[in-house]
This record gives C-alpha cells, structure tokens and sequence, in this order.
C-alpha cells in the first residue's frame, strides 16, 4: 500500500475536506444509541466502510481525523461482534500504513513527526475523561499480555472478550513498531537520544504502572504455552499466530530499545530522568535458566536470529571459565573471544571444561543451546569477525561429538542429530 508522507496529506489538522468528511461519517453513529444492537452494528459497519472509500481507496485519499480515529478505536475495543472488532483492526491497520504519524524523509536521516497525531495510547494524568478511557494505559497493556494465556473456546459468548483481546494486542504492537521502527533507524544514524525518549514504547515502558520484569515473564510464558489446535476454526489458529508473532515483535524491540539506551548511555547523552532498568536479555536468559522445557520451547519460538544467538552467548558465558592470565597453551577462549559463538564452541574442544559445564547446566541443555545457537549464525549473512561459516560448522561438530567423550552414558538428543548433520552438509557444500 502506497504511503502518503508529505505533511499536507499526514497533517491532522482540521481543514475543510478532513471536516466535511468527519461530519458525514460520524453522523453514521449519532444515533447508534437508540438502536437494537443488529441496526447499531449496521451503522457501525457502514461507518467504517465510508472511512475506507474516503482514505483508503483513492489514489489521493482524506486522511481521518483524530475524532474518526477515536470512532474506530472504539469500535475495536468495544465492537460487540467479532465482524466488527475484524474489520475495525483491518481498517486502522492500513490507514496507519498509508498515513504514518512517523517517517523519515525521502533522501534525508531526518525523522518527520506529524504534530497533535492521535494515538491509541494515553500516557498522560490520572484524570479521566471519555476519551481518556478509550485510550490504552500502561497498566491495561500490560493486563493485556497477562490475559493471553487463557483458553480459548469458541462456542462460548465470553470468548468475544478474549478474542478482542488479541486483535487489540496485535493492534498496539502494530502501534508501537510504526513509531519505534523509523526512530530507532535515524537513532543508529544520528545518536539523537530523545527520538527514542519520546517513543511510545519507551513511554510505554518507562510508566510507573509497569512491572516491567513480571512483563517479561508474561510475555516468554505467553509464548511457550502450548496451544491446542483441534477443534478450532481456521482463522481462530491464524489469530492465534498472529498475536504470537506480535508477541515477538514487542520482544524484539524491547531488546532493541535497551541496546539503543545502552549505546546512549555509553555516549554520555542520557540521564537520571531516564530511568534504570535491568535488561530484558538478562530478564530472558535468568528465566530461561535451569529450566529445560521453558528453554526449549522459547528457542523454537523465537525466530530473531540475531537475538536468539545473543541469548545462547549470554547464557553460555556465565558457565565458561574466565582465567586470569592467557597462557600460550591456554585453551580457555579470553573475554573477546566468549563475543562469538566460535570462540565459545571452542571450550568444549577442552575435555575439562566441557565436563565442567556439562556438570553445571546438563547436556541436554548444552545440545539445546549450541544447536539454536549454530542454526541462528547460519542465517546470519556476516559472520563476528571474519570468521567462516566451515569453521563454524567444525566446532560445532567437534563440541557436540565431544560430549560423548567426556561422558559415554550423554546421550545425543534427536534435536542434536540434527545439528550435526546440517553441520555436515554444509561443510561438504564448501568443499
């Protein structure tokens, strides 16, 4: 969908085609309050189609006012048919798509920032209003998150809340990415702190109403609950995808969020105003730690490469002893070297220190660990510091072949067979 980013089309500002066209389509609702519930959801639904033809499919559409917004919003938190919480998710969606509130200039690293867009968030004051409790807090987003694990059954009425639910929590995400995304990109390329301070996310996040550790938690459990498929509809299971993959992309920018802060930090450019937090990898690996299942499910869940692989480092390095001196015989990689997944596979070429490890966290999930951790560097294009994907794949096979060596009862998991054989194949496509 083409976007529209001059700020003649991105303005929000009342002018006279925006209120023409918010009088007529808001008309549609006026009297929705003294309609049966079947008329009042026609209205609605002619609402959101008049939105559509007016912004959507014109090639030079009227982009909708904060006021129509509002309606829609509405109409996704509060629709009493699953219709209708559909299409509104659909329509504001792509409406977001094709009138970005954030975006930088073509040709530029400058972030345009349309003034007084509206927003589904309200990070303001405790005073309410109407509009206020339409508006999404901190504290709902986060009960939100909490609220995904329940069961789903379509045959009962209740299950339109937590069908909702997921809709609006994909939507927020969605939210959250648009805004996050492009500000991140001209942070990398400037170091300007205050476009990521000012990020919904970061606001998000930084709101006194968060538990930002027990967020974390919610969102790794979220993720590896199993979901029983038999018996569901179609879209039913898609929904459900789709609010994981949402689940993921909040994960991801969190970690993004953190390490942007943390460049910042580094620069000397941020301060106390902006708060201290521990980071979510060190969150995800603590609670990953010790626990085999959760381990497991969370790596074939996560799909970020790069990430993934930053967790595994993480996690591997608390267990790898860190000698003092480098000695020339030392076969204990130095400070540097734990920064790749290389330079750690290569401790497990030491007999002592695979059993060691081994000892302290299992070789199951020593299996789990390097084979998630391989299969992320592969498709990962530039390897850490030049080193090649075939001696990757060598000490892969030498880590994992060497559990059996230094314990015969270590059994290879069927995951860890695997992880041998694409080691395998991939060296005799090198070759």
């Amino acid at each position: 969908m083409r976007k529209e980013t001059k700020k003649a089309n991105t303005s929000r500002a009342m002018n006279t085609y925006g209120a023409g066209l918010e009088a007529n389509t808001l008309a549609m609702l006026d009297s929705t309050g003294a309609k049966d519930n079947r008329d009042a959801n026609e209205d609605r639904l002619q609402y959101l189609e008049a939105v559509r033809a007016a912004s959507l499919v014109p090639e030079h559409g009227i982009p909708p006012t904060n006021k129509m917004y509002q309606a829609m919003f509405r109409i996704l938190r509060f629709g009493r048919t699953l219709e209708l919480v559909a299409a509104s998710f659909h329509l504001l969606t792509q409406l977001h798509q094709r009138y970005p509130w954030v975006y930088i200039s073509d040709g530029k690293h400058e972030l345009d920032i349309v003034d007084e867009a509206w927003s589904p968030f309200n990070f303001g004051s405790d005073f309410d209003s109407g509009e206020k409790e339409i508006s999404v807090r901190s504290s709902l987003f986060q009960e939100l998150i909490q609220n995904m694990n329940k069961g789903v059954d379509e045959s009962e009425e209740s299950d339109l809340k937590i069908l909702g639910n997921m809709f609006l929590f994909k939507y927020l995400v969605h939210v959250l990415k648009l805004d996050f995304t492009p500000r991140n990109q001209v942070f990398e390329e400037t170091m300007n702190w205050s476009l990521l301070k000012e990020s919904s996310l970061n606001l998000l996040l930084a709101s006194r109403r968060v538990n930002f550790k027990l967020l974390m938690k919610d969102c790794i459990s979220t993720m590896c609950t199993p979901f029983d498929a038999d018996g569901k509809s179609i879209s039913l299971v898609e929904l459900h995808k789709g609010m994981l993959s949402a689940m993921k992309e909040l994960l991801v920018m969190i970690i993004e969020l953190d390490a942007s802060k943390k460049k910042a930090d580094i620069e000397g450019i941020t301060n106390r105003g902006d708060g201290v937090r521990t980071p979510a990898l060190e969150i995800i690996v603590d609670e990953l730690t010790y626990d085999e299942y959760l381990l497991s499910n969370f790596l074939q869940v996560f799909d970020d490469p790069k990430w993934k692989l930053e967790i595994v480092l993480q996690y591997l390095t608390k267990y790898i002893p860190k000698p003092s001196v480098r000695t020339r015989r030392s076969n204990t990689p130095q400070g540097e070297d734990l920064k790749t997944l290389n330079g750690i596979l290569k401790t497990f070429s030491n007999g002592t220190n695979a059993k060691n490890i081994t000892k302290k966290i299992g070789p199951v999930v020593v299996q789990i660990l390097i084979g998630h951790g391989f299969l992320a560097q592969l498709t990962i294009s530039n390897t850490n510091e030049g080193e090649s994907i075939t001696e990757i794949c060598n000490s892969v096979i030498a880590a994992l072949t060497n559990l059996k060596r230094v314990d015969q009862k270590i059994e290879i998991l069927p995951f860890g067979k695997e992880v041998l054989f694409t080691a395998e194949m991939v060296l005799k496509t090198k070759a």
